[in-house]
């Protein structure tokens, strides 16, 4: 069955067609029927083909997938993953350079942090220098916490997994959804998250002791570690607003350079929920 849409663009043709020579009046051409009207029927022919071509999916017209962020995240992942190795054993075969590394990792990646989230074009190697740069401290800080508590970067890392895993699943399925509303109250906590976690630094520099053991507590438990329970819950809601960036990313066809930003976003939200799960668990494991 032809398409209707065709049909009337043939109508259309056979209008706007010039009108018949003196050769069709008198006959028109040989094999022709007298006094037909002529239209470009090459013409119709390729735009009939161009129809029934299949259409080109997000791939193809240069738009973000799923795919594409998933692919961009586990190589930023793999990458974070190779550094973090790096550091380890870098720090188990010369200790005094751990801090060192540490130090270059941490400060490095919130520079590149902030460079990517400031610059208004996507720069996918800045994505990765962040990515290998936290990795890179990340190894470092948990050979340090592994030797005192050996066992608990593990435990860490399987944690902090189950925490993305269950939120993605509790997403995907429409459980929770994200929302002006908690946009506003994740804002909010996170930047009393961070002002906490800067006043608890001043006061350490001075020798009073906020977050430790020896701090303040509420029911038998630092207040930093109480910080920290708190902190993987707003992670939590983070990894809930990068998964609704990605949905509408994906819906609204922007951009395939795009889906290495939305990398970067949960990359961001997976480090900080470990530092704080390791915060946690390491201790849980010094009682």
């Amino acid at each position: 069955m032809s398409n209707p849409v065709f049909n009337q663009l043939e109508t259309q043709w056979k209008r706007q067609a010039p009108a018949p020579t003196s050769s069709s009046a008198s006959g028109g051409a040989p094999g022709s029927t007298p006094g037909a009207p002529m239209y470009d029927q090459q013409a119709f022919n390729q735009a009939q083909v161009s129809y029934n071509a299949p259409a080109a999916d997000a791939v193809a017209m240069g738009r973000m997938t799923y795919d594409d962020v998933i692919v961009k995240t586990a190589a930023s992942l793999a990458l974070a993953i190779g550094a973090a190795a790096v550091g380890w054993f870098a720090s188990a075969a010369v200790p005094s350079v751990g801090m060192p590394l540490m130090l270059v990792g941490f400060v490095g990646g919130l520079i590149f942090a902030m460079v990517n989230i400031f610059s208004k074009t996507v720069r996918p190697a800045l994505v990765l220098l962040y990515a290998a740069l936290e990795g890179l401290a990340l190894g470092t800080l948990s050979f340090v916490v592994n030797s005192a508590l050996p066992g608990v970067v593990v435990q860490a890392v399987v944690a902090t997994f189950a925490v993305f895993l269950v939120t993605l699943a509790l997403f995907a399925s429409g459980k929770v959804r994200n929302s002006p509303k908690l946009q506003k109250f994740a804002l909010i906590s996170l930047l009393g998250i961070i002002l906490a976690r800067v006043l608890i630094w001043l006061l350490a520099l001075t020798g009073v002791s906020m977050g430790g053991a020896g701090g303040p507590t509420l029911m038998g438990i630092p207040l930093g570690v109480l910080l920290s329970f708190f902190a993987v819950f707003i992670g939590a809601v983070c990894l809930i607003s990068d998964f609704d960036q990605v949905r509408i990313g994906v819906e609204r066809g922007v951009p395939a350079k795009y889906s290495w930003m939305s990398a970067f976003g949960i990359m961001v939200t997976l480090v900080w929920l470990y530092v704080e799960i390791l915060n946690i668990l390491s201790y849980m494991n010094s009682r």
